[in-house]
């Protein structure tokens, strides 16, 4: 079990939500989270604001994600939110804000006691994305059980 399996959580898994676009996703996922009790009522707009000026979309040699996060102060605990959308949804690269469309979200709750997370995790992620078979078999994942337990053994 890697050292971030306690920040996944089968609740916090989503498959095959439908949204219209990145502000419907958003939405639609902060009020899970916030029915979860992991984030603020903030939540949803300081998410929404922080991916206007900081771009969260990433394109890996083999699969397009994205990384969406808010400030620690709209976070009640740390975790990772993993969203699978039924369509693309549009998106800004992370560093360069080029359009991008991914269906692939990994929404990262960091509190202020694990602001180094975030580094740690950036890193973590682009190393699994660029790993072919990693990425191959989350890709074959049907359901949030499965997910879970490939996220918590894998990563």
């Amino acid at each position: 079990m890697g050292s971030y399996a306690e920040l996944f959580d089968q609740k916090l898994i989503f498959w095959d939500v439908e949204a219209v676009d990145r502000a419907d996703l958003y939405q639609k996922i902060a009020a899970k989270l916030k029915e979860a009790g992991v984030v603020k009522e903030s939540y949803f707009t300081a998410l929404s604001q922080r991916e206007e000026e900081f771009p969260t979309g990433l394109k890996t040699n083999f699969l397009p994600i994205a990384l969406p996060h808010a400030n620690p102060e709209n976070v009640n605990q740390a975790f990772i939110a993993v969203v699978k959308t039924a369509n693309d949804i549009a998106m800004k690269q992370m560093g360069t804000n080029e359009d991008m469309k991914t269906k692939n979200f990994f929404f990262l709750g960091i509190t202020a006691e694990k602001q180094d997370l975030q580094v740690k995790l950036l890193q973590r992620f682009m190393q699994l994305m660029n790993d072919q078979k990693f990425v191959e078999d989350f890709t074959k994942l049907q359901n949030p059980y499965d997910v879970y337990q490939f996220l918590v053994e894998r990563f």
